[in-house]
């Protein structure tokens, strides 16, 4: 057996792409649980120098690192932090997120180490060693009520993710002027059905703006897109463009619920979630945290994990 080989066998690495991204995540987990910081660089470096030996290509290996990383910040496992001398990372609080669920989920600087982007009690750990934390306390209010008052809203703690669609609505509405002389550039959010479709081929509920009204819309320009609202009135459109794409999926999430239309299916049976929205982060991590993704907006979660999910998200009425 070559030296590589044997280098790839302690690593546990066998070629494959996601195993490459479970043993990186799992080495920068346990290296930020274990200093307590790490910078962005440390960790470039420190992987780079475990993988010398089997020749594989940086670009690969960065690929690895920055989903790694993304997966850990999405679940709670870490956070960022901004210093003059750059990015790094610390463990967040260990504990415990439970829901009803059969297994519970461990997050933090929990002394777990696993290849798994979340952890569960059978990975090693106690249940009596970590704080227990229900998971709507762990994912917080909806965000959409958070983006409701740094827009300068007023919060309503009784009402769903509409109201931050009409709010954005009257924002629109005395936006910046936007010419419709190139309507081919111009896709718009404006039909109903369990196909979201794309706006680069006007698929789906996206169409050519023609119609006057409040849509979300999407504008290309040469390769660029542009996602913002648009607001159609007497043959001249204003557009306002949200602060992120997460408001901007929040928004569409109201925007559908205001067109009497569901934004998510859950089959009971097989226990499968499917959103028909872009999915906000905050439910996203809700899925992630509960449940085994089958396709990029499917989750298997069970039914108390559901409710949480359509709590955050709504019902239209």
């Amino acid at each position: 057996m070559s030296n590589a080989a044997l280098w790839a066998e302690t690593l546990e690495y066998s070629g494959e792409a996601e195993q490459l991204r479970g043993n990186v995540l799992r080495y920068i987990r346990d290296a930020v649980r274990e200093a307590g910081y790490v910078s962005r660089g440390r960790i470039t470096s420190g992987c780079k120098e475990a993988y010398r030996p089997l020749g594989l290509e940086d670009e690969a290996l960065r690929a690895a690192i920055d989903e790694a990383i993304g997966l850990l910040m999405r679940s709670g496992d870490i956070d960022e932090l901004v210093t003059g001398a750059g990015r790094g990372y610390a463990p967040t609080p260990p504990r415990r997120i439970v829901w009803g669920g059969a297994d519970d989920i461990i997050l933090g600087g929990a002394a777990v180490s696993s290849d798994e982007t979340v952890r569960h009690l059978g990975d090693g750990a106690a249940l009596a060693d970590y704080i227990a934390i229900p998971l709507l306390r762990e994912l917080g209010r909806p965000a959409w009520r958070d983006a409701l008052v740094e827009l300068g809203g007023s919060d309503e703690p009784a009402a769903d993710a509409r109201a931050l669609s009409d709010y954005a609505r009257a924002l629109t509405s005395s936006g910046e002027r936007f010419a419709l002389d190139q309507p081919n550039r111009v896709a718009v959010l404006s039909g109903s059905g369990g196909y979201y479709g794309f706006p680069h081929d006007v698929s789906g509920r996206w169409a050519r703006a023609s119609d006057e009204g409040f849509y979300p819309a999407v504008i290309e320009s040469g390769f660029t897109q542009r996602r913002v609202l648009l607001a159609i009135r007497d043959g001249a459109a204003t557009l306002w463009e949200t602060p992120s794409r997460d408001v901007w999926h929040w928004i569409i999430v109201g925007f559908t619920l205001g067109q009497g239309a569901p934004v998510w299916k859950y089959d009971a049976p097989s226990e499968t979630f499917e959103f028909l929205t872009p999915p906000p982060r905050q439910v996203e991590r809700a899925a992630m945290l509960t449940g085994v993704q089958l396709s990029p907006w499917s989750w298997r979660v069970d039914a108390e994990a559901h409710g949480i999910i359509a709590r955050l998200l709504g019902v239209p009425r």
